[in-house]
């Protein structure tokens, strides 16, 4: 027992027992009291300091702000930029572009590229945006700073995990951000011997551990003050501290749906998040986002059976994201690419990947209705600054478990569809096939090409789980989306068919960084454990599951081949020869349609759409109806 207590009463002991298990893990600086409160007054009041001297000039004059910004060229922009920050990095997400120019050791012993793994979001390519560094403006003033702690120690993912960010360390108190609003409370540390809650509120993610909050107030007291030096130096010539001058009224919201924004929909949501006040798991917004995806699932499903045209080109586009159209290291095909077995590889995936991705949206959007429904039920009681109410977060719990293990499929669907994707291709190769199993192994050609392609770089992020979790699927999502919608090149070698799958994950992402945002602290998985999780998806799932199951057992070719039956010329003039190619093509669409729901029938009783009967709303196909002869 007395060893146990001397390993835990001396932080240098306890982290070279944790290296004896884990030598990856980081030695932190081991931290004093008094260098904590030292530390934690000085940047407290310097960034309440700045904060209030900016809300001061905002209230007076942030719409003179906003029109002379507006007005200025990207030069006169960038020397603002550079005077408040004369270090400040060129490129959007310059902790990516640090992590590429040096290796994981030089990142931890002792990086050259500090601030830009702490402070990512200042940069030249965003701020020099018309809407940006208003945005940001307005809300670092206009909010207390507590309000970003969450989000603040979120941005600085990539830099913990690649230890070029390592917070210190001090044993026996927690530090409170959230809920304190003045400089005096903000960054006050509790002892766990003195306050009975102190511990809990850290483990709780109402507090936090003091080295990570002195890295929370560090990057709030350079933000804050960048943006008084903007503020300063655009209305220089006018008495900003004159308190004689009226306050105006707040200008207009600069709204994320607003049509001057420099991105589209959730990208560009994304896209301005860090310059934002957050607004933590925004409900009413994330069943929209998800409510448009299972529509557009339904869509895709009963487009599937009525338009064979939709039909044949959704086939190929599968056919073409198989890995086995990889040449071969030695140049040659894969032999299955002669055989049927190709074609019941390809249809399996493609009506699997319909029905359970409808499905899969489907229960998101249900599973959110709950978590609304709970949201209310204790509104009352839900604060930042306390304790969930163990009811609602547990439901988190549950839906962050959830939307984790939905994330799987887009994921799985993407690692071995975007190295097949035609524009991507000759890229990789292909093992030779080993004929005693079916799995396939792909290699890049060279990895010395990808250091050079930052694109390609990025794109096979998301093919390697422990890049996954270094720098966080939402930032590898940003900063690929970023690069498309910035380089056309970029934009033609992702595929219409990855790019559906990274729009997928782009929103489950960003449910998660959503969920992110409600504690900086304790994981949301402890509030349940695993094996529960485990079970509770499992029974939410069910319905998947027994339809998975189900189509694993279906035969799919033998009324899907050859394609050319598939042939429909709709965008032909209508005539006697072009109605009886169409009637064929859809005669030939319903066959295969037919033959799929018998076999469910047989298999289960019943067909896809009557195990669907609560979930999938019903339609009429439509057909083409007989060519009459028209007489002049």
């Amino acid at each position: 027992m007395a060893t146990n207590k001397s390993i835990y009463d001396d932080p240098a002991q306890f982290f070279a027992a944790m290296q004896g298990m884990n030598p990856a893990l980081p030695t932190p600086k081991i931290l004093s009291l008094s260098e904590v409160k030292r530390s934690a007054t000085s940047r407290s009041k310097a960034i309440f300091a700045d904060r209030n001297a900016l809300l001061n000039i905002l209230d007076r004059y942030e719409e003179i702000i906003r029109k002379r910004w507006a007005k200025k060229n990207g030069e006169q922009r960038r020397k603002i930029l550079l005077a408040a920050y004369p270090d400040i990095p060129a490129t959007h997400r310059p902790d990516f572009e640090a992590l590429r120019r040096e290796s994981a050791e030089q990142s931890k012993s002792r990086t050259r590229f500090y601030d830009s793994f702490l402070l990512p979001s200042l940069n030249l390519e965003d701020l020099l945006k018309p809407r940006i560094l208003p945005l940001m403006l307005n809300a670092r003033a206009r909010n207390a700073p507590d309000v970003f702690a969450n989000a603040d120690f979120n941005s600085i993912h990539l830099g913990q995990v690649a230890q070029a960010v390592i917070p210190g360390y001090i044993s026996g108190y927690t530090m409170i951000l959230i809920g304190t609003k003045t400089a005096s409370s903000y960054g006050h540390v509790l002892s766990w011997d003195d306050d009975i809650d102190a511990f809990d509120k850290m483990s709780s993610g109402i507090g936090i551990q003091p080295g990570e909050g002195l890295v929370i107030m560090e990057i709030q007291q350079r933000k804050m003050a960048f943006l008084r030096s903007c503020a300063e130096n655009i209305l220089q010539d006018l008495p900003l501290y004159d308190s004689s001058v009226p306050k105006q009224p707040p200008p207009p919201d600069l709204s994320a749906n607003s049509e001057d924004s420099e991105w589209p929909s959730l990208l560009k949501e994304i896209l301005e998040a860090p310059y934002r006040a957050p607004d933590p798991f925004d409900l009413g917004r994330l069943k929209n986002l998800v409510a448009a995806k299972c529509d557009e699932a339904e869509d895709h499903i009963w487009f599937l059976r009525e338009d064979p045209s939709y039909f044949k080109d959704t086939v190929l586009d599968w056919s073409e994201h198989r890995q086995e159209k990889i040449l071969s290291i030695n140049g040659g095909t894969h032999p299955a690419l002669k055989e049927d077995v190709f074609w019941e590889r390809v249809l399996s995936n493609l009506v699997n990947n319909a029905y359970l991705g409808f499905l899969g949206w489907d229960e998101l959007g249900r599973f959110l209705d709950e978590v609304e429904g709970l949201k209310d039920k204790y509104a009352g009681r839900i604060s930042p600054a306390v304790a969930l109410p163990r009811e609602y977060e547990e439901a988190l719990c549950h839906f962050s478990h959830f939307v984790d293990q939905l994330t799987k499929g887009p994921l799985l669907n993407y690692k071995t569809g975007m190295p097949a994707s035609p524009p991507l291709r000759n890229h990789y190769a292909r093992q030779p096939q080993d004929p005693a199993t079916t799995k396939i192994v792909v290699t890049t050609k060279s990895s010395s090409y990808m250091k050079k392609d930052h694109f390609l770089w990025l794109l096979e992020r998301l093919v390697i789980d422990d890049q996954i979790f270094l720098m966080g699927l939402e930032n590898i999502l940003d900063e690929v989306e970023r690069a498309k919608s910035k380089d056309k090149h970029n934009r033609e070698r992702v595929s219409s068919w990855v790019s559906r799958v990274l729009s997928d994950l782009a929103l489950l992402g960003e449910l998660k960084r959503q969920l992110g945002l409600l504690r900086p602290g304790a994981p949301m998985t402890e509030a349940v454990p695993p094996e529960e999780q485990n079970v509770a998806f499992a029974q939410r799932m069910k319905l998947f599951s027994n339809i998975y199951e189900a189509l694993k057992k279906v035969n799919w070719s033998a009324h899907a081949t050859p394609l050319s039956k598939f042939n429909y010329p709709s965008d032909k003039r209508l005539s006697a020869k072009t109605t009886e190619t169409m009637q064929a093509a859809e005669r030939h669409l319903d066959l295969f349609w037919d033959d799929v729901d018998s076999q469910m029938r047989k298999i289960t009783g019943k067909d896809l759409h009557g195990m669907l009967a609560n979930n999938l709303p019903p339609r009429e196909i439509r057909r083409t109806a007989d060519w009459l002869c028209q007489h002049p």
